[in-house]
């Protein structure tokens, strides 16, 4: 799949290749596309071998692939696409930031709408059900959508409804305002900062720097998919800048968090790392920063098997994986099997999938 992406984009001094259209592209330094079920028995068994029947002696070496724990799809998506799949309605917005789950619904029939589609249009069109994705949808929408009469099919993540709204609320009625720390363009920074009143976002000390100096007591949360680096990073410069009594919440999911301990721990012992997501997911994206700290010029984001650049296997001898909460257990079969035929030699394969956030894919139905 190809993902729109224009040009190079900073990454906190962080090298990150990214593979596009059959080029790699290197993005550096702040912050800023039918599924298949089930696993071939090898990628569970810790130390299983793959070899090609050919002679020994023209193999290279042996080629380590580890995959991080807790990596690909999480309950939240998994929960999302059998919404859409049973639903069969209109969708606001790509369901996940994958390309290959948004074009295998879109295969599958099921429209993919602008996520904040003018309403009267919509009505106009005789659209009287939607789906809402895991982002979640901001609340006043919601609100003009039942009053057009359009009913929806809320696939939010449960952990946005109570982990994140839910806080919003109790914060409020205890009188404090929120600073929440995430990207104001993301469809769930935008939607969560609808169900408060005094909620701030920032993304940058800059933003920091622009917030009121009278917000007496104040909570800082987080946007889910956000590392826990950059969480800390802002909620200190806040503290040291203005609101030295900052309370902080961390309000990452559980899933986020353990793929990205899953990617650092990994990171630390390999020999480069290959992130498996969409090219805009801002969890996958997350992921390939936190690899590339360790492993700067040897950290590569791909979101399709075919992106792989032989060149990325040259003098690798242990290689890890790791995977986004939006990525199907069969895109990361699909990039196992690729990079075994590229090595052509001896690969064995050490376990951390048994321990995925997802325990399998949702299969998208063509029936209607």
């Amino acid at each position: 799949m190809e993902a729109a992406l224009g040009g190079e984009r900073k990454e906190e001094g962080i090298r990150i290749e990214i593979a596009l259209g059959g080029a790699t592209r290197t993005r550096r330094g702040a912050e800023s596309s039918p599924l298949l079920t089930g696993w071939h028995a090898l990628w569970h068994t810790p130390g299983a071998v793959s070899s090609h029947p050919q002679d020994s002696s023209t193999q290279g070496p042996a080629l380590e692939v580890i995959v991080a724990r807790s990596a690909g799809i999480c309950f939240g998506v998994r929960s999302a696409i059998e919404v859409a799949s049973r639903e069969r309605q209109p969708i606001l917005g790509p369901l996940v930031h994958n390309p290959k789950v948004v074009d295998d619904l879109a295969r599958a029939g099921i429209p993919i709408l602008e996520r904040y589609e003018e309403l009267d249009l919509l009505a106009a069109r005789g659209v009287r059900q939607v789906v809402i994705t895991p982002h979640g949808y901001p609340r006043e929408l919601k609100e003009q959508l039942r009053s057009r009469g359009i009913g929806y099919h809320d696939a939010t993540c449960p952990v946005l409804l109570d982990g994140v709204y839910g806080k919003i609320r109790r914060f409020e009625e205890s009188g404090r305002s929120i600073i929440l720390m995430g990207d104001p363009a993301h469809a769930e920074v935008i939607a969560s900062r609808s169900y408060g009143r005094r909620v701030h976002v920032v993304h940058s000390e800059t933003d920091a720097d622009r917030l009121p100096r009278d917000l007496g007591r104040v909570v800082a949360i987080c946007q889910t998919t956000i590392t826990l680096e950059k969480f800390s990073r802002l909620v200190e410069y806040i503290r040291a800048n203005g609101y030295p009594g900052l309370e902080s919440v961390d309000t990452r999911c559980k899933p986020v968090k353990d793929q990205q301990e899953g990617v650092e721990e990994l990171a630390r012992s390999v020999d480069a790392m290959l992130v498996v997501g969409g090219l805009d997911s801002s969890n996958s994206r997350s992921l390939a920063r936190i690899a590339g700290r360790h492993l700067p010029g040897r950290t590569y984001h791909v979101d399709d098997a075919d992106r792989i650049d032989p060149g990325w296997l040259v003098g690798v001898r242990r290689l890890g994986i790791g995977a986004g909460t939006s990525t199907p257990r069969s895109q990361l079969q699909a990039v196992m099997d690729h990079i075994r035929r590229l090595h052509g030699g001896v690969m064995t394969f050490g376990n951390g999938l048994a321990s995925s956030s997802g325990s399998s894919d949702v299969e998208v139905s063509t029936e209607h």
